[in-house]
């Protein structure tokens, strides 16, 4: 990176991001060391791994890692690396093993990580090698928030629950309203994208401004939409929407705060029978077990984790999607996500909020396909020399005071369209980035009820 500080180029209080930090390599390094280190990072939802043995695997910036529930029960994370010479050793996404021999020279790992069996141990290390020294890199901070299992490589970072701070308060919904939990869907997708990560990343936390010029066209398609409370829905008219930028970075969008989602869920649940009727009821009475606030907000839009974890939350009658953006280079990136809902949602609501996600959100999807037209597109304009030497803006709403009235919900309220939530996110990424001032935020809204 040059001699320019990460202040000149991620100029919050203006409005103006360079795009060097979007294509710069020695930047991109910067941020596998400062960001993708020391944050808390989503691994996994704990439905993914419900008996001992499970596994899955996934990044942690462009470290392989392996999430496993040992034989004792107990979820471990690891670095997905043989500590002989480096080789994977787990190569497949999810299964269920007792052990993994490393497919180079056989040194074997037990589901807590110890080395167990080297090949040739007497006739080629004679005993002298320390199995007890050589087992797996363990993520030495692993943490479960509702079923949502996050790990981070830094032994000295705070609490999980200081990291989300009063973003905990909107995840809440998601996971009080699934009525016998969240279960992810079997299987997932992967595919890889010519775009910056963090293109990816603040388009969910809070950019409503792309929707109706980007997916304006699925709006006219004969189709169930994927959010039935959206901009152009016709159940409602017109409906107040929100931004909500939250503690270290996080944000969530398109959120109504008047109980106008639950109307919606309840006109169409009556299309579809007594006993989504019924299930709606239960989900928003869940919710008023919470607070009267978590049931009138009842679900967001999109929103996205600091740094590289989104998660859609349409209904109760549509799918969760959570979606990682995996870093592979600062011109690249791959998107990883799953589906999910209630475990004990009825069956013809679980097989449309499949449907749900194959036509929208999957890889050819109708709404993916715009938005990773738009990464690539992005990233690709931005790499010449002239286009480098110029900001991106972020202007919209700069100064602007937070909504009043709304103080039963937590965060900084924006009016819809904003990019509110964008300059935070940039305004957590530089405080990383440059060394200083990043100390988390602590959560001072309400007090919420300890996780497991």
């Amino acid at each position: 990176m040059s001699d320019t500080s990460i202040q000149d180029l991620v100029r919050v209080d203006e409005g103006l991001i360079s795009r060097k930090i979007f294509v710069d390599p020695d930047i991109y390094r910067a941020e596998l060391e400062n960001i993708f280190a020391k944050c808390w990072l989503y691994l996994a939802h704990e439905s993914q791994l419900p008996n001992p043995g499970d596994y899955t695997t996934n990044y942690m910036g462009e470290d392989p890692v392996l999430i496993w529930r040992g034989m004792d029960g107990e979820i471990r994370a690891f670095l997905n690396s043989c500590r002989h010479r480096g080789m994977r050793i787990c190569r497949t996404d999810v299964g269920n093993a007792r052990q993994f021999a490393c497919p180079f020279h056989g040194w074997t790992y037990g589901s807590n990580g110890e080395l167990k069996t080297v090949p040739s141990f007497d006739d080629s290390y004679f005993g002298d090698l320390n199995l007890a020294e050589w087992g797996l890199h363990e993520v030495p901070r692993l943490a479960n928030y509702g079923g949502f299992i996050f790990g981070n490589w830094d032994e000295d970072a705070g609490s999980l629950d200081d990291y989300l701070g009063n973003a905990r308060w909107y995840l809440d919904v998601v996971i009080e309203r699934a009525i016998g939990g969240l279960e992810v869907f079997p299987g997932g997708q992967r595919y890889s994208v010519d775009g910056n990560w963090k293109i990816a990343s603040e388009n969910f936390v809070g950019d409503g401004y792309h929707i109706a010029q980007s997916h304006g066209s699925a709006f006219t398609l004969p189709a169930r939409p994927l959010n039935p409370a959206n901009p152009f829905s016709s159940y409602r008219g017109t409906l107040t929407y929100y931004d909500i930028g939250l503690d270290n970075g996080h944000g969530f969008s398109q959120a109504t705060l008047a109980g106008e989602r639950i109307e919606v869920d309840r006109m169409e649940a009556k299309e579809l029978g007594p006993e989504v009727v019924e299930y709606v009821e239960e989900c928003y009475a869940r919710l008023v077990k919470l607070s009267q606030a978590h049931a009138d907000f009842y679900a967001w839009t999109f929103g996205t984790l600091f740094p590289n974890f989104s998660i859609n939350n349409f209904s109760a009658l549509r799918p969760i999607g959570l979606m990682l953006w995996t870093p592979k280079g600062p011109g690249r990136l791959e998107v990883w996500q799953w589906g999910a809902t209630d475990k004990d949602a009825p069956k013809i609501l679980k097989d449309r909020v499949r449907q749900d996600l194959i036509r929208n959100q999957a890889s050819v999807g109708i709404l993916a396909q715009d938005d990773t037209e738009n990464f690539e597109q992005v990233t690709a304009s931005t790499a010449g020399v002239i286009a480098q030497r110029l900001d991106f803006n972020y202007q919209m709403t700069l100064d602007r005071k937070p909504v009043e009235g709304l103080d039963q919900f937590p965060g900084f309220i924006s009016t819809y369209n904003s990019e509110e939530n964008q300059r935070r996110y940039y305004r957590r990424y530089a405080e990383l980035m440059g060394g200083g001032e990043g100390a988390q935020q602590v959560y001072a809204g309400p007090k919420l009820a300890a996780r497991g």
